[in-house]
């Protein structure tokens, strides 16, 4: 079956809003049986709900265990060995041996490290004993996970992440690039079922790395053995070159390869993945495989590089960039069933970052400078009409000064595809800080109108801001915590099949989507305490997924009339 010919104009998807206009052109088509309509309760991620690959994981090494006797019967039920599972208290964390795993019940630390939670704002206790005997245990070569609902994500990322900057002393560097007494944190975070269990986990990559994320439960063996062999293979899709941007980067940035990938420092900037350790050997390749049914899967990423370097005294901040990644894989039954990949949306959200800025949620805030500087030129992809491949590159300059290389990746559509791609900047604001007089604080949105169908290809597309962006911290340096947010949202269309109901075909569309959101914190070593956005995540996400909602409906394409 060939290509699909037609129209599609997809409105903006802002979280959980979703608002969708459809022009269609109908020819006739002929219709195939065996339709795979997507479904919640049919979703996988990866390949580990589909053959319960964490069965088959030979594990020989020990499991420390801080929690419940109910957390030991889970992790025996995953087919790790009961005789390696070793419980202990948290008294004994500092004690363990090096290089090991240890798995935490968020009920056994929670009380400590939380100071208040008012239900939109979390206060984290950072002088407490955990907090160093959870560095501790990093600084020794320890993989930790802690055991907890996904409503509790971004609070204990951000501990986990903390914890490792203490570890690992990730500073700011100051003129004449002195190291600070302040550390810089970043990380994202992940969407998960606010009401499903997940392990989140955390790793230093000696001598300046760092892997953090959650994973659910039947991916945990899986994870641990990757990471203890402390390899990366890229066997998956290897007859293909990698499209996801951040990969590339993270390869041709020349990290040790006997490592496993993550987070790295650089003498002047920190690369954050957002991905990679958490799947099979070179599922990664592609992006999260964040959910999959018999239509198809789709993948995303997101990465960042910041700057470890001040810039400026009025008005401090850290230049930094940004890019977002996905791809639907279209599968045999989606083609045969008539179906074909619609669009895809990207968005880089400073604006939400700005509102919670201007509420007093955060005190710090992430945004374009303008002056001649920020302009519709600085977005790439750039708007086309019609578009088989561009190229998209990280990478960090500022003024004079190459902070970070440039690494490129080339987006190609399958063969004989093309989309057209559109931009917009809404909704959108302008501030200003002392020595920037304008701070463009924008939802910068791509949509990819493609249209077309491909069996047992793969529909990849990536977007940036190469301005660079910057994270201002209006009231550095002091004793008090800089915290900044943005959003990375992501989103798919598809049209899964064609039914027949007379009068009338209908197109089943499937609509997925996504809202990472990236937290930046510069936390003084002074600092008692921080407060924190609590999770917001949609409780809509589907059971074992990396995405925020799923939507399905149908659009009638064309009726015979009566005879």
């Amino acid at each position: 079956m060939g290509s699909t010919s037609r129209l599609l104009i997809t409105v903006s998807v802002i979280a959980a809003v979703i608002t969708a206009s459809v022009l269609a052109v109908t020819l006739p088509r002929l219709l195939i049986g065996n339709k795979a309509v997507s479904t919640v309760n049919g979703a996988v991620v990866g390949d580990f709900a589909v053959n319960n690959e964490s069965l088959l994981v030979n594990i020989n090494i020990p499991i420390y265990v801080i929690g419940p006797s109910s957390l030991v019967h889970r992790l025996v039920g995953l087919g790790i060995a009961e005789s390696l599972i070793r419980p202990v208290n948290i008294s004994q964390l500092p004690k363990l041996p090096n290089n090991g795993v240890i798995i935490i019940d968020w009920s056994v630390i929670k009380p400590s490290v939380i100071a208040s939670d008012s239900g939109n704002k979390v206060t984290v206790n950072l002088t407490g004993l955990v907090i160093r005997s959870l560095a501790g245990a990093i600084a020794r070569g320890d993989v930790i996970g802690v055991y907890a609902n996904g409503s509790g994500e971004g609070t204990i990322d951000f501990i986990l992440a903390y914890s490792w900057a203490l570890a690992s002393s990730n500073r700011l560097l100051l003129n004449p690039r002195e190291p600070s007494n302040h550390y810089l944190l970043a990380y994202p975070i992940i969407p998960v079922n606010t009401h499903e269990a997940a392990v989140f986990i955390v790793k230093w990559v000696k001598p300046s790395g760092l892997i953090i994320g959650p994973v659910y439960l039947n991916q945990l063996p899986r994870v641990i053995l990757n990471m203890m062999q402390g390899t990366v293979t890229t066997t998956a899709n290897s007859s293909t070159d990698p499209d996801d941007p951040c990969y590339e980067t993270y390869t041709d940035y020349n990290f040790n390869s006997n490592s496993v990938p993550g987070i790295y420092v650089s003498s002047n900037a920190t690369f954050i993945w957002a991905a990679p350790m958490l799947y099979s050997e070179g599922s990664y390749y592609s992006g999260i495989p964040s959910y999959s049914d018999g239509n198809g899967t789709y993948y995303w990423d997101t990465c960042l590089v910041v700057s470890n370097i001040v810039y400026g005294t009025e008005a401090p901040s850290l230049p930094m960039g940004v890019i977002g990644y996905e791809k639907y894989f279209e599968s045999s039954t989606m083609y045969n069933n008539d179906g074909y990949e619609a669009s895809q949306l990207g968005t880089i959200d400073y604006y939400y970052g700005y509102q919670l800025y201007s509420d007093g949620v955060t005190n710090a805030l992430v945004g374009d400078p303008s002056g001649g500087e920020f302009s519709t030129s600085s977005w790439n992809p750039p708007p086309a009409s019609s578009a088989t491949s561009y190229e998209i590159f990280l990478g960090l300059e500022f003024a004079v000064e190459n902070i970070a290389p440039f690494i490129g990746v080339e987006i190609t559509l399958p063969p004989g595809t093309s989309e057209s791609i559109s931009g917009s900047q809404n909704p959108s604001a302008v501030t200003s800080l002392p020595s920037v007089p304008t701070i463009e604080v924008s939802n910068i949105t791509w949509i990819f109108n493609i249209g077309q169908s491909a069996d047992n290809e793969g529909f990849p597309n990536s977007f940036q801001d190469i301005t660079p962006a910057g994270v201002f911290l209006p009231n550095f340096p002091s004793s008090s915590p800089d915290v900044a947010v943005f959003n990375v949202d992501l989103g798919n269309t598809a049209v899964t099949a064609v039914e027949s109901q007379y009068p009338c075909l209908y197109d089943v569309y499937q609509y997925l989507w996504v809202k990472a959101t990236w937290s930046i914190n510069v936390i003084p070593q002074s600092s008692s305490t921080v407060s924190l956005t609590a999770s917001t995540i949609s409780v809509n996400t589907p059971l074992n997924t990396y995405i925020t909602g799923i939507t399905s409906y149908t659009i009638p394409v064309t009726c015979t009339s009566p005879s």
